[in-house]
């Protein structure tokens, strides 16, 4: 599946993103077709009232465009990250900084932890668009 998953789609290209709360999950945003739902490994940084962080986290459940430079977030796995993932109860804020292209690590270098001047995250950022804003949610329990 993931070979098919290559071929469907190149990590190394920038896209647009979308987030299901704004868009649901039926078809692609910008051009009506199908979408595709497959994991791969996102950038995501929080912070709350005292505290942030930047994390890698595979998300099932979003989805890429056909044939276009699109993908749609799922907010709910987003949220349930940013908010596991950090210190604080209020003022909750999260933003997907980029794909993050794990197939473009080269091999000799695969040992190696990421997000170090020998081995830096391969992150794909994203293109502008008008849902670029960072996403505010109260923290709850």
């Amino acid at each position: 599946m993931k070979e098919d998953f290559k071929n469907k789609f190149d990590l190394s290209i920038r896209r647009r993103r979308y987030y299901f709360k704004e868009f649901g999950q039926a078809n692609c945003p910008e051009w009506g077709m199908p979408r595709i739902n497959h994991n791969y490994t996102v950038m995501l940084t929080a912070k709350s009232d005292i505290d942030e962080g930047e994390f890698m986290t595979n998300m099932t459940g979003s989805h890429f465009c056909q044939r276009y430079p699109v993908v749609v977030l799922d907010t709910v796995k987003l949220e349930f990250v940013a908010q596991t993932s950090i210190k604080g109860n209020t003022n909750v804020q999260y933003n997907v900084m980029g794909i993050v292209n794990i197939d473009a690590v080269p091999k000799h270098k695969s040992h190696l932890s990421l997000d170090t001047d020998a081995n830096p995250i391969p992150l794909i950022k994203f293109l502008p668009n008008n849902q670029n804003k960072v996403e505010f949610h109260k923290k709850t329990g």
